[in-house]
């Protein structure tokens, strides 16, 4: 596996990340991995996710959105979504990537940007989703969001514009919602999430996969047992499994 760091240019800053190759020379499928907030960091793919894909001979790229951790500026989530645009322009350019071939992972509210991305951008092929938020405007709304966007900021792992966040993540995040963006969807589609979620109901994520249209190639995994972030090992090998096949099979 080859490591490529890349600073990509986005209106004034800078979105940082990884491009994990295969050893082949010739050009690879794209698979673009979506963090959640913050998500993990992309340099430590390089133990996860990545080996699996270069070794199915994907190119795997993982950044940080702007205002998250070494990619300069602040964060806002309308821009988050503009920054995948840009990614993609950028490394449909890299003489090692096949640019018909791009698929999209998103897990957490990666999941949620993941789908509204490719619900209007025609050069995604296929996308898969784990434990995906299904409601951005619910979060807001949450008796625990001021302690998540805590969360977020804390060790400025995130930075973020705005003094009163939840009114502006209100105004934003009706822009890009699953729950409404989801009958638009046009590719195949693979969600996975697990029924011992302490965030998110696996029967809500449930209703938000019945509103993708029933013609797509589409299937939905509930794990028993598996938490979130699929932390104990089995579950982290069923989710990979899940998704790796999908990806073989479709892009």
């Amino acid at each position: 596996m080859k490591v490529e760091g890349h600073e990509i240019p986005f209106r004034e800053e800078r979105i940082d990340g990884y491009l994990y190759l295969p050893e082949k020379e010739e050009q690879s499928p794209l698979i673009i991995a979506l963090n959640g907030m913050p998500g993990l960091d992309p340099i430590k793919e390089k133990d996860r996710l990545a080996p699996i894909f270069t070794k199915s001979k994907f190119a795997y790229f993982a950044f940080d959105y702007t205002g998250v951790r070494k990619s300069s500026g602040l964060y806002e989530y309308y821009y988050s979504h503009e920054n995948i645009n840009k990614i993609i322009s950028y490394l449909s350019k890299h003489p090692k990537i096949d640019s018909s071939r791009i698929g999209l992972f998103g897990e957490s509210f990666g999941g949620a940007m993941a789908l509204s991305h490719a619900t209007r951008d025609k050069r995604i092929r296929c996308l898969a989703i784990r434990s995906p938020v299904y409601d951005t405007e619910k979060i807001p709304r949450l008796k625990i969001f001021e302690g998540l966007a805590q969360l977020w900021q804390r060790d400025k792992q995130m930075r973020i514009r705005y003094v009163n966040l939840k009114k502006e993540f209100q105004q934003q995040s009706k822009l890009y919602n699953p729950m409404k963006l989801a009958p638009l969807l046009q590719v195949p589609i693979r969600v996975i999430t697990g029924d011992k979620d302490e965030i998110l109901s696996e029967k809500q994520i449930q209703k938000f996969f019945d509103k993708i249209p029933s013609n797509l190639d589409k299937k939905f995994m509930i794990v028993e047992g598996a938490n979130h972030n699929f932390s104990k090992p089995k579950d982290f090998e069923i989710m990979k499994d899940f998704i790796l096949d999908f990806f073989i099979e479709t892009l």
